[in-house]
């Protein structure tokens, strides 16, 4: 039961940070039209009230694209710790797994032994041999 929240725990953290992935993609991208929009801008007649404009938005897509960068990073940290998690937790139910089938296994030859012994009890009752022991 461990395994499986620890597992779905996991693959949420991976969903953000996917999501965050994408995130600063689009933040990136947006930077990069702005930018490309100064470029034309200068190209052709440019006024102080637009530059600045501009470079207000410029200034604002730098902020969003540095928050975003901050949001990733952690993201991946609880990923990580997500990860860290889940292994451990499969690690200790595969080891219980294989205890409960080595203890199950003991079992099983323990009983045929014992089977076994009362058996040659039988077929020595009944046959009235003597034990070779």
């Amino acid at each position: 039961m461990a395994r499986e929240e620890a597992l779905s725990t996991y693959a949420n953290a991976i969903r953000q940070r996917e999501l965050n992935e994408k995130r600063l993609t689009d933040c990136k991208s947006r930077l990069d039209e702005l930018r490309e929009a100064v470029a034309a801008c200068r190209r052709e007649s440019f006024t102080g009230a637009e530059q600045a404009n501009f470079q207000q938005a410029v200034n604002l897509a730098k902020e969003h694209l540095l928050r975003q960068r901050n949001k990733l990073k952690r993201a991946k940290g609880v990923e990580e710790k997500a990860r860290t998690s889940y292994v451990k937790a499969d690690g200790e139910e595969k080891s219980l797994t294989n205890l409960k089938e080595r203890r199950q296994e003991d079992h099983f030859q323990f009983e045929l032994k014992k089977e076994e012994r009362e058996l040659e009890d039988v077929i020595t009752a009944r046959y009235g041999l003597k034990p070779t022991t």
